[in-house]
């Protein structure tokens, strides 16, 4: 009996990856404010990776019907990264102060630069054991730095969480996917 194309071709190394497992890397320990080792946070939610390239439209005489289009500036999204608070979890608003010493003139440590190298890692799935589980996608974001952070409302008559939000400007990022299916990472 012959297989559908559905049958031939749906297999959990063919799946779609998940939007729901990932890692957020920093280059910069922005726990501590060194450039020395880097950070692995955990947060509810990454948004924001979009990139757009503005369309330049050319007209040329004798060809009055149509303009053509040339790639223009390619803009970046600033990227929003969404988690709970905990206690000892002051990392976002300590790199944010670390920007008002740079722009009141005071500087940070020397050589110790705001920005950071920010990797987001997709892990495989089905879930496991995510220190032996490769990476299957990764988005390195270059030169970020916190623009905006922002904390939920305070609530008496409320049962949630605490959540805040770091919004990260940055001069871009690429994205890398595993060569395979099976157990290469990226």
């Amino acid at each position: 009996m012959a297989k559908t194309i559905t049958e031939h071709w749906s297999n959990l190394k063919t799946d779609p990856l998940r939007n729901f497992k990932f890692v957020v890397e920093f280059s910069k320990d922005t726990m501590n404010g060194t450039s020395s080792s880097k950070a692995t946070l955990g947060f509810m939610s990454v948004s924001g990776l979009n990139a757009s390239t503005e369309i330049i439209p050319y007209r040329e005489g004798g060809n009055n019907t149509s303009s053509r289009k040339l790639p223009g500036q390619t803009n970046y999204s600033d990227i929003t990264l969404t988690n709970g608070v905990i206690l000892g979890g002051d990392h976002a608003f300590k790199w944010m102060s670390e920007i008002f010493h740079v722009i009141q003139g005071q500087g940070g440590a020397p050589g110790n630069d705001f920005r950071s190298e920010v990797n987001i890692y997709v892990m495989d799935h089905p879930v496991g054991n995510s220190e032996q589980q490769p990476a299957k996608a990764r988005f390195r974001v270059y030169n970020a730095w916190p623009s905006a952070i922002a904390y939920s409302d305070l609530d008496s008559g409320g049962n949630a969480v605490l959540v805040q939000q770091m919004v990260l400007a940055h001069e871009g990022w690429n994205m890398e996917l595993a060569k395979d299916p099976g157990g290469s990472s990226v």
